[in-house]
């Protein structure tokens, strides 16, 4: 079910109630020890709110390292930079990966790669939390998302320009996370739509 709330990394207020983060938060089993993979920047404040778990998080700053590698290496195929920015072998699984608003600073192509890759750290039931933008315009880079509780996180924006938005539609996510169902999908008036998808 679709639950509505505001937020607008435009014009509206820094700080927002969060129902998807929630509705993770409530997905998890808190009697056992779980594996958070944070593709975004790390923040002591996110780290803290974590330590409230039995967990062990890792913090990727997954674009930022993926722009890096491209940049010294034009010429590397972009699964392989994805693949250097995200270190992990195979023996490594994740019970939680926060993707954050990432979608959407990735063509299709790139995205179909992003969520292989994810894929193979991901174990029946692992939780991937992110935010999908419908706006005409998204910031130039990606939003640093700080934790404040369990239903509300402040957004920083790390730079005042913006970006036209690639808007992915939601068949597209739909055929990209084929993989995983949807365990929740909320709508955020301000053309936001936070996902929380389970892998199968």
């Amino acid at each position: 079910m679709n639950r509505i709330a505001s937020f607008n990394p435009e014009t509206g207020p820094p700080e927002h109630k969060s129902l998807g983060f929630g509705a993770l938060l409530g997905l998890l089993q808190n009697d056992r020890k779980i594996s958070i993979l944070d593709l975004g920047q790390g923040l002591g404040t996110n780290i803290d709110f974590w330590s409230q778990f039995p967990c062990r998080i890792s913090i990727a700053d997954f674009y930022r390292g993926y722009q890096a590698k491209l940049a010294a290496e034009p010429e590397m195929p972009r699964s392989m930079a994805m693949a250097e920015a995200l270190p992990y072998d195979g023996q490594t699984s994740f019970d939680v990966v926060l993707s954050w608003d990432l979608f959407n600073y990735f063509d299709l192509e790139e995205l179909e790669m992003l969520v292989k890759l994810l894929c193979r750290w991901c174990r029946p039931g692992t939780l991937i939390f992110g935010l999908i933008s419908f706006q005409p315009q998204i910031p130039n880079q990606p939003v640093v998302y700080k934790i404040l509780d369990n239903e509300r996180i402040l957004y920083q924006m790390n730079t005042p320009e913006m970006r036209p938005c690639p808007r992915h539609q939601p068949r597209d996510v739909a055929r990209l996370m084929a993989q995983f169902r949807v365990a929740g999908s909320f709508l955020l008036r301000h053309g936001i739509q936070e996902y929380v998808w389970a892998y199968k």
